[in-house]
């Protein structure tokens, strides 16, 4: 299993085996939070849905098709984040980001530091050129992380998603790896 640091408090473990009892606990503890914009909430109804879930998101990544990471902060696993889809779309490879975190971790700014560093795995590693982010206009959290990391809002797609039965518009956010290393210099 790697790990990688992000700073002194937060660090990103590979998707394990290990981590599904734990997240189960954090799915359940967060079950109407999660509801609201997760369409697989609710069909994640024991820890057995997690453990399939986790085998296989390790079978995507062993195909180079996606990098899924637990988040730890201060060593307890808060969230997860992944880099999702990963493949060529019109001769552009392009990986999509998901990420949900534990309520109890919110406004420490931990998720806009892991999703920094998984842009940074995504254009540095996996040599991507350009990642994606779609969420519900109205999880304004999840559009502001977008937003205080430079991700350009292109546009805005009506009816895109259904969670709990009710259609939902999304915006869906970009960077270039351009865009990227001109705003890391």
């Amino acid at each position: 299993m790697f790990k990688i640091e992000i700073d002194q408090e937060i660090h990103l473990e590979l998707i394990h085996p290990t981590h599904a009892e734990d997240t189960f606990e954090i799915v359940t503890r967060n079950r109407e939070l999660f509801g609201r914009w997760l369409d697989w909430v609710e069909a994640t109804k024991s820890a057995e849905d997690t453990e399939a879930f986790i085998d296989y998101a390790l079978k995507s990544y062993a195909k180079h098709k996606e990098l899924n990471c637990m988040i730890f902060f201060q060593n307890r696993l808060v969230g997860n984040i992944g880099l999702l889809g990963i493949k060529k779309r019109y001769g552009v490879k392009v990986g999509n980001l998901g990420y949900w975190l534990d309520e109890k971790a919110h406004r420490k700014g931990i998720m806009q530091r892991a999703v920094k560093k998984m842009v940074e795995i995504g254009f540095t590693i996996y040599n991507l050129e350009k990642i994606t982010l779609k969420c519900a206009i109205e999880n304004s959290r999840s559009c502001n992380v977008a937003k205080s990391l430079g991700f350009t809002h292109e546009g805005r797609h009506r009816a895109d998603i259904r969670v709990g039965g009710v259609l939902m518009d999304v915006d869906s956010y970009a960077i270039l790896k351009e865009d990227w290393i001109d705003d890391e210099l």
